[in-house]
């Protein structure tokens, strides 16, 4: 599938900002994160529409970039969850 230049500079904002989003994403308490996923899936599919990809691949690329987004938010909670245990256990040797 081709894309024109316009798409692959949408792609390539939508990939960028990933870090960013999770980020965001992670500090929401986890019972209202699938909402906030959702929102974020709704909005990465309206971007791909309005830049004129096709529903089919439109969807594809929202699915690959969702699967990115949720991985790096598991991985933000990790790093954190990592580090509020060092925390105990050096506040706990205090």
């Amino acid at each position: 599938m081709a894309l024109s230049s316009e798409q692959e500079e949408a792609l390539e904002a939508i990939v960028a900002g990933i870090p960013h989003i999770a980020l965001v994403i992670a500090v929401i308490p986890i019972d209202e994160r699938a909402k906030a996923l959702d929102a974020a899936e709704r909005s990465y599919l309206r971007t791909m529409r309005n830049f004129g990809f096709e529903e089919t691949a439109g969807r594809t690329w929202t699915s690959a970039v969702m699967r990115r987004l949720r991985w790096q938010v598991e991985e933000r909670d990790f790093a954190n969850q990592k580090m509020l245990r060092s925390l105990v256990q050096e506040l706990l040797r205090a």
